[in-house]
């Protein structure tokens, strides 16, 4: 261009056209053989202009230890993929190996006993999964690296409340890329994302969930699922701790071992909440997500021997109370005494292996709702719940506009964002450094420093927590300043 534009005879533009021409095949000459390179010793490689490899875009070849691997980041921003990059980098599995010595004091930490174990138990996970964040999505990863023998995610056209929405994760697209080929749950873990479409107007809220769990305990059974394997239920922003994992698969867990027929199999975890931010830790604890073995899950167990209870929410929903504990079983024992393992929500002896355990009657099998409701052991400070780590104000605001539970106006820009419900006040409240009261639960300043409790692995690596943290600051920033500037234009008028 430079020299078309300096020329001032034909001649002198015939030399420019003919030097162009040559210089344009000595450059694609270049090019077709930096290709032919990159095609025998890698797969995909996009090529970036970007310096930062924080800031790479899908699909980008970066080194890793002197090894090659893709890196993919689908619709991840800013810090988030920062996070992915971090937890899909291939490195070994540090507690794969069984060590006896560290397993007798990982039971130990958790109030159970060793039991010899020389294999580990299997888990099967599964998860409903939506427009959870990369956030989110990316510290449960890291959490369970190389734990799961299969992750099966469910993804559906309508939310709970029944909006519209388009699918993320269809095969063959970057989120699903990210989820099932980039290894972000580990090198072994086979990851299945499966689809759930139904257009009943009648199914909604919390039946509309159950019927999309469903999915996950009929992959498990489609994969090889047996007995004596873990079957695992959450949320997409909930994980069971790394060391609590390890626990159940080689520690004698009386949930597992000693559940008399199915009569309390399910281990409960108690999580600890964090708001927006890894240093916005709250004073809250969640009771899920859940385990239960698979000898006592509907579809893996025997139901010959089990019998089939009623349920609520046309059949989908969890037992119905006289099913349960909380029912005193009625409906089983045909009467009002209550199960003798436990009493008052006091355990009598959980490793009893004589008394009170193996009676002739067996209970019923538990499907995915009654993951998330039938009466479990609660095993203290076991779980994380990374809650409202949307990757923007604006997905927050949808979330809780279309989600179970919805606030209509949650995405009416001129509602202060801090309003829309009590948990996005505490994040506010943490993140911007402003005051909060609430009776039920309190902030804990700068959750990095809070001790007494095993932190999440993403604690690792504080570039990203703290970067994470400036960003959903600066989020806060834009959304109140959307106000300001309304406010400023109506007085004008």
């Amino acid at each position: 261009l430079h020299c078309l534009s300096t020329s001032r005879t034909i001649h002198d533009e015939r030399k420019c056209n003919m030097q162009t021409r040559k210089n344009s095949r000595i450059i694609l000459a270049s090019i077709a053989f930096s290709i032919s390179l990159t095609n025998i010793f890698y797969s995909t490689t996009i090529i970036s202009g970007l310096k930062d490899t924080k800031e790479r875009i899908f699909g980008v070849l970066l080194i890793d230890n002197g090894k090659n691997h893709n890196y993919f980041y689908a619709d991840a921003t800013n810090s988030s993929r920062l996070l992915l990059q971090i937890a899909q980098t291939p490195r070994p599995i540090p507690d794969d190996v069984i060590n006896i010595t560290m397993e007798q004091q990982r039971c130990r930490r958790h109030g159970l006993q060793y039991g010899n174990r020389t294999t580990r138990r299997r888990i099967f996970w599964g998860s409903l999964l939506a427009d959870d964040s990369w956030h989110a999505i990316g510290s449960v990863a890291l959490e369970t690296y190389g734990i799961f023998d299969l992750a099966v995610f469910v993804e559906s056209n309508l939310t709970q409340s029944l909006y519209h929405r388009d699918i993320r994760f269809f095969p063959g697209s970057e989120a699903w890329d990210v989820v099932t080929k980039s290894g972000i749950f580990g090198p072994t873990t086979k990851v299945i994302v499966d689809y759930y479409y139904k257009k009943d107007p009648n199914l909604r809220g919390l039946e509309r969930e159950h019927a999309q769990r469903a999915l996950i305990i009929d992959r498990w059974k489609q994969e090889g699922m047996t007995k004596d394997d873990i079957g695992y239920i959450s949320d997409a922003d909930e994980t069971f701790t790394r060391d609590f994992l390890r626990a159940m698969q080689v520690c004698l867990v009386p949930e597992f071992e000693f559940h008399n027929h199915c009569e309390l199999p399910l281990v409960r975890a108690h999580s600890a909440t964090f708001e927006g931010s890894f240093k916005c830790l709250t004073s809250k604890w969640k009771r899920t997500p859940s385990l239960v073995i698979g000898e006592c899950i509907d579809k893996i167990g025997d139901d010959t021997k089990h019998p089939k209870p009623e349920r609520s929410w046309n059949t989908i929903g969890w037992m119905k109370d006289g099913w349960t504990r909380k029912g005193n079983f009625s409906f089983i024992l045909n009467t009002t005494i209550p199960p003798t393992i436990i009493n008052n929500n006091k355990e009598i002896n959980r490793y009893n292996t004589t008394k009170n355990v193996l009676s002739t009657q067996y209970y019923p099998l538990l499907n995915a709702a009654d993951f998330r409701r039938f009466y479990g052991h609660t095993y203290r400070k076991s779980g994380f719940h990374f809650h409202n780590f949307f990757s923007s104000i604006a997905a927050l605001r949808f979330k809780y506009n279309t989600y179970g539970h919805p606030v209509g106006n949650a995405q009416n820009e001129m509602l202060p964002v801090e309003n829309i419900h009590v948990d996005v006040k505490a994040m506010i409240s943490c993140v911007m450094d402003r005051p909060f009261s609430n009776p039920k639960f309190r902030v804990l300043k700068d959750g990095m420093d809070f001790s007494n409790r095993k932190k999440p692995a993403v604690y690792q690596y504080k570039e990203y927590v703290d970067a994470r943290h400036r960003e959903i600051y600066n989020e806060i920033l834009i959304d109140e300043s959307k106000r300001i500037k309304t406010r400023q234009l109506d007085l004008k008028v």
